[in-house]
């Protein structure tokens, strides 16, 4: 946000003198919140004449003094907003004005309209989710939030997929967290907001094929003190609740929201082998039932202090604690060729999981004026992470003697990080931007065994004990320009990155990286735009792509192993598409091409003639064709509705051990919301999603769907609600991956693979405010698009 700064001592005309005071607040008209350090001035109703000026504080407050009884015209400016102008008679002894100011079309969304807050809002580039208007997801976690999200999905091991590939950067309020890895631990209340963002400029971090996922954690309103609490219960057993206060105190302002929850749920597996080509061997079926035992606890919380009228600092801090325990039974069967059982044996696998995350983040602002503002920041993340596994090993499910075998993983977690950027606005239609980021992580896991010996002593299992460490080093710098011409709309960035990498504490691997991108807009008519935009990114290896040791050994016939030869991927990425906007209608289409190197991707293969283990693997190439539409209707006063649908095709080539690999196939996802309003407060929503067939590696990643609802009802003078959602209607949210390869004997064989979690929940909530209605209410035409790239 620009600040148009107006300083002068002259008055014209006149001499004030009096007791009158006029005050206010100048706000964005979209989002209501006050824009700091913005220029107001009082001007004599005669000749426009100048009689007082000032500026806003950091939460857009003014306050003029001394002000005699009279006509006045009173004005408000931003830049990136255009000016607003108020006649006023100032006759008693305080007069109160907002100014909702309006933005101005600098940055590649060119858009005017202004509204309440709607579910889904799209500029060309990005699009926001206003997650309080998805009841569907109450009682949930910010996973579930994911999986409502437009072109999202989440694969078979729980990766999270933007447009076909899981090779998108998740970041938590802007940065990368290891709150990252415990997304089921931050309740759905405590997200404000979801971005998705397709073609990022220079500033952001170069990593991320599909694009950037900014999950923004709320902050609370300080402009009075406001107390939330939120309680639910729900079947299968689930409970938990949340509690936040957000206040002001002179120049600090802070907000804390804490809250826990518990839940039970089940995970099903289910193997087949079938070695169709080998007439020497055997096939297998695998049973695979986890009951999990979940508890939660998280803390968000933040601090900001207004130093002066030019800088401020602000401390945010979150925490998570998760204590875990399972009871998992895996059940092998050895079947002949006529589908007999020939050998059966099991396994019980008690499991204790306890983490800790604590997320910390120091930021210092300082306003030059004329909008140049220069911001630092320094954050900190750690997850510690411990899991034991007891192991008992039946030979036969009928025997009472079993192998003992305890497993012990630990993972530490560090990420560190400083920035240092810099806005420069030369007018309202030029704008640089330049900065310099150090990233560094510092990850670490660490595996030990021991079993039972006959002796009667646990003995180290020395050949499965293992440690594995991995340190990176990225240090970036990036110009980015944000120019406005007469036709268009110009953003242009260029960043450059130096990445070190080490495992075990030996050097690996060294590079340095250019990363340009192009953004070009152009506003055709009211409404109507068009854009096209290219980037140059990169995919780095994640430690457990590239651990080469197995830190799981309580499923035998399914492994994970990394590789860690493993090289980043290099992708280069176009995109065209256009948004077509009236007043109850919008739409935004695309049209994306991906080019990528050195492409990594995960493959399942056969070890022997049973067991299967899944690692990482460089392909030769990899191209991704897609194309996506967003929809948002207001089809009556009482029926929204919000569509999207991706559809892109796939191609890999490659090769894997026995097998090569050229597999290709043409994939879709579909999403649906629809909201009614209904009579006497209640709201009724229902969405609905559909992945078609993918693929993969070796196979096929086959089609999934399901159907969520919720109804909201507003009690008590609407300072409350109540909530009542069902997840999974039909119970059909299913994972299934078939696969057909070559083994290390060059024998055809096929696998068909199945999950199934826990997925259908009955929840109902209770929200209740007590400070009461909110502050900020001004209704406005229905809103589809943002207003700006980087807001």
């Amino acid at each position: 946000m620009f600040v148009v700064v107006f300083i002068s001592t002259k008055i014209y005309g006149f001499t004030i003198s009096g007791t009158s005071q006029i005050n206010g607040i100048v706000r964005d008209s979209t989002s209501g919140e006050g824009l700091p350090f913005a220029s107001v001035q009082v001007l004599s109703v005669n000749d426009s004449g100048f009689v007082k000026g000032t500026m806003t504080d950091a939460y857009g407050k003014y306050l003029f003094k001394d002000i005699q009884a009279g006509v006045y015209i009173i004005e408000a400016s931003y830049m990136g907003y255009v000016k607003a102008t108020k006649q006023l008679n100032v006759r008693s002894k305080k007069t109160k004005f907002d100014f909702y100011l309006i933005r101005k079309s600098i940055s590649l969304s060119e858009v005017s309209i202004t509204a309440e807050k709607n579910l889904i809002e799209n500029n060309l580039v990005k699009t926001k989710i206003n997650v309080s208007k998805n009841t569907t997801v109450s009682g949930g976690t910010a996973i579930d939030i994911m999986q409502t999200l437009p072109s999202v999905d989440i694969d078979i091991d729980g990766n999270i997929n933007y447009r076909g590939s899981n090779k998108v950067i998740i970041l938590i309020n802007g940065e990368k967290s290891e709150l990252v890895n415990s997304l089921d631990q931050i309740p759905a209340e405590q997200v404000k907001t979801v971005e998705l963002i397709n073609n990022p400029s220079a500033k952001y971090e170069a990593e991320g094929m599909s694009g950037i996922i900014n999950i923004v954690l709320k902050s609370g309103k300080f402009e009075k003190s406001k107390t939330t609490i939120m309680v639910y219960a729900g079947y299968p057993e689930s409970v938990g609740g949340n509690a936040g206060y957000s206040g002001k105190i002179g120049k600090t302002s802070f907000f804390i929201n804490a809250g826990m929850k518990h839940k039970t749920m089940f995970q099903t597996k289910e193997h087949f082998r079938d070695n169709y080509e080998n007439p020497n061997t055997y096939n297998y079926y695998q049973f695979d039932r986890q009951d999990e035992n979940l508890n939660d606890v998280f803390v968000n919380s933040n601090l900001n202090i207004t130093i002066s009228k030019k800088q401020q600092i602000g401390v945010s801090v979150m925490a998570s604690k998760k204590f875990n325990n399972a009871d998992r039974q895996i059940n092998y069967k050895t079947l002949d060729k006529s589908g007999q059982t020939a050998g059966e044996s099991l396994k019980d696998v008690d499991i204790d999981l306890n983490n800790y995350t604590i997320d910390g983040n120091l930021k210092y602002s300082y306003y030059f004026g004329k909008g140049r503002n220069l911001s630092s920041k320094i954050h900190y993340s750690i997850l510690d992470q411990w899991q034991e596994m007891r192991n008992k090993y039946y030979d036969e499910p009928s025997n009472t003697n079993s192998e003992l075998q305890n497993t012990f993983s630990k993972q530490v977690n560090k990420q560190t990080n400083f920035s240092l950027d810099y806005i420069h606005p030369v007018n309202d239609s030029l704008k640089f931007e330049t900065g310099y980021n150090f990233n560094g992580k510092d990850l670490m896991n660490d595996f030990d065994s021991e079993s039972y010996s006959n002796s009667g002593e646990w003995i180290s299992d020395t050949a499965l004990v293992n440690k594995f460490i991995y340190n990176q080093l990225i240090q970036a710098a990036y110009v980015d320009v944000n120019a406005k011409f007469k036709y268009f709309v110009l953003q242009v960035g260029l960043r450059g990155e130096y990445t070190s990498n080490k495992q075990n504490n030996e050097y690996a691997d060294e590079y340095i990286d250019f990363f340009p991108s192009v953004n070009l807009s152009r506003k055709m008519n009211e409404q109507f735009s068009i854009f096209v935009g290219y980037n140059r990114r990169i995919n780095r290896p994640t430690i457990k792509m590239l651990n080469p040791f197995s830190d799981e050994y309580a499923d035998l016939l399914n492994t994970h192993k990394g590789n860690p030869d493993l090289k980043p991927e290099y992708v280069n990425s176009i995109e065209i598409g256009s948004r077509f906007v009236v007043s109850k209608f919008s739409v935004v289409g695309s049209i994306y091409y991906r080019n990528i190197n050195q492409a990594i991707s995960r493959v399942k293969s056969a070890l022997n003639d049973s067991a299967l283990s899944v690692t990482f693997i460089n392909l030769n190439k990899a191209k991704f064709v897609g194309g996506e539409i967003s929809l948002n209707l207001k089809a009556f006063d009482w029926w929204k509705i919000n569509s999207n649908s991706n559809i892109f095709y796939t191609s890999l080539l490659g090769e894997y051990e026995n097998n090569l690999i050229n597999n290709s196939k043409i994939g879709w996802t579909f999403n649906i919301s629809n909201s009614f309003k209904l009579p006497h407060d209640f709201d009724f929503q229902v969405s609905g999603y559909f992945r078609s067939k993918l693929p993969s590696i070796l196979g096929t990643y086959k089609e999934r769907y399901y159907v969520d609802l919720a109804v909201n009802k507003k009690i008590l003078k609407n300072k409350a609600q109540l909530i009542f959602k069902v997840s999974d209607v039909f119970n059909t949210y299913i994972f299934r991956l078939d696969l057909d390869a070559v083994d290390e004997n060059n024998y055809r064989y096929s696998q068909t693979n199945r999950r199934k979690n826990e997925s259908q929940y009955f929840v109902l909530s209770f929200i209740y405010n007590i400070n009461g209605k909110e502050q900020y209410q001004k209704k406005q035409k229905e809103k589809f698009f943002l207003d700006s790239f980087d807001k």
